[in-house]
């Protein structure tokens, strides 16, 4: 029975799976930083 792990990187599928997830960390990233930026700007702008 084939292994339910990674496909070997050299492969294309090991490739397509390694490019979706570099895509899926750039995109977590991505939402993260703007859930800070959001944050600091609402922080900045409501009054104490």
């Amino acid at each position: 029975p084939p292994d339910r792990g990674w496909p070997p990187a050299l492969t294309p599928a090991g490739a397509a799976a390694l490019v979706a997830a570099a895509g899926t960390t750039v995109s977590a990233l991505s939402a993260l930083n703007a859930a800070v930026a959001l944050f600091l700007v609402l922080e900045a702008a409501t009054p104490l």
